[in-house]
Order: C-alpha cells, then structure tokens, then sequence
C-alpha cells in the first residue's frame, strides 16, 4: 500500500470511530468553537507528533509546527514571521490558552543544518531558505561551540536542540500579548525535549537550570 492510500484507509478508520461508535460525543465536540488549553509549538519532522505523545484527544492542543520549532523574535513590519506571530497571537489573544510548550527534539534536521552554517550570516545564501530559517536560533549554536567545541557532532547538535527551545522561550517572552498574559498569571511557558530513540520526554526545570524526566520511570 502506499503513502496516499494509508492516508485515506486512516480516515476509514476516523470515520468508524468518531462518526460510527461516539457521533454523539463527536457531534457535541464540532457544534462548539474550539477552546483548546495548551499550544504547543513544535517541529515539523513526522516522527515527533504532539497529540499521539501526549493521547491528547480532538480539541485538546493548539499546534504550530517548523522546521526545528523555532520562535523568531518579536518585530513588527512587513518583513516580520507573520506566520508564527500570528499563531501566537490568536493562541494567547483569542483562544486564551494556558500553556505554551515549545516542542524540541533529538535527531532534528533543522538543528543539524544549523550547526553547519558558515561563521557570519552573510555566508547563507539568499535563496536558501532552511539555513535562513535556522540562523534565528543561531545564539544556540554560539553558546554550544563556546561550551563544547571540541566535542563530536552529535553530541553538538543534542545540546543545541535543546539551547534552541530556550532561546524560542526567550523570543516567545517578547511577544507583547505573552508577556501581559503571563504577567497577569493566565499563562505558563515550558519547553520539552523527546528523546525519540529513547522515548523519553524532557521538561526544563527553570529553577534547576537543566531539563529534567517529565515522568519518573516506574
């Protein structure tokens, strides 16, 4: 079978269980505007899947994903991220949600691209727009060689997955309706790392300064 086809015999599938077994439950569900608690801004690569980690169910997480979860600075103009701000905006603005959750991984492509970028961002290419993308982030790259420049690659780009969801985290504070909400107490930021070997789920522990198992194991 191939790709498309899974697809459509997937939707097989949410049709017997959403439209069949609990079209009630699912009926009540699309009747209402969509009032989902959490936004979680997560990377683009098909092995990381919020919903799936989490069992969230229909409703439950507001999703922005990217090429290595990134949140570019705050900036207004035409030549800002609209598509990021915008998401961010309506999360905090309109949906009111309670948490936002910046979304890292391991084996991220995106992180791997930035860690061979030349030394000045003059050295990307205009038209190259993934290296472009990745150098908002670069302050991760930059604290990860200070730090650790002799290590090998790998363990280079663990590390800076892991600095990237932060400084998204920093960049997301400036936002100026995240940062009333989080003054006024109606919104917590978090950053998480899923270790997808591993299956491991991280979460950064600001008051240890490291991150931390989100579950204990049993």
């Amino acid at each position: 079978m191939d790709s498309y086809r899974e697809l459509i015999e997937g939707y097989k599938s949410f049709r017997h269980r959403y439209l069949r077994q609990d079209f009630d439950a699912y009926q009540r569900w699309a009747a209402t505007t969509q009032r989902p608690r959490t936004m979680i801004i997560g990377c683009s690569d098909c092995r990381v899947n919020p919903s799936i980690l989490t069992h969230a169910g229909l409703g439950d997480i507001f999703a922005a994903n990217n090429v290595a979860n990134i949140v570019p600075p705050f900036e207004t103009g035409r030549h800002s991220h609209l598509s990021i701000g915008a998401a961010v905006q309506f999360a905090v603005t309109r949906l009111e949600v309670e948490h936002i959750i910046i979304m890292a991984h391991s084996g991220c492509g995106g992180v791997r691209a930035l860690m061979s970028l030349g030394e000045a961002a003059e050295d990307t290419p205009a038209d190259d727009y993934i290296q472009g993308w990745v150098n908002i982030i670069r302050e991760a790259k930059d604290a990860v060689l200070s730090s650790m420049a002799h290590r090998d690659l790998e363990e280079q780009c663990k590390v800076c997955e892991m600095e990237g969801a932060l400084v998204s985290l920093a960049n997301l504070m400036q936002y100026p309706y995240v940062r009333a909400a989080l003054e006024k107490g109606t919104l917590d930021l978090h950053a998480w790392y899923f270790h997808i070997e591993s299956g491991e789920l991280l979460s950064y522990n600001f008051e240890k300064g490291r991150y931390l198992r989100l579950v204990r194991p049993h």
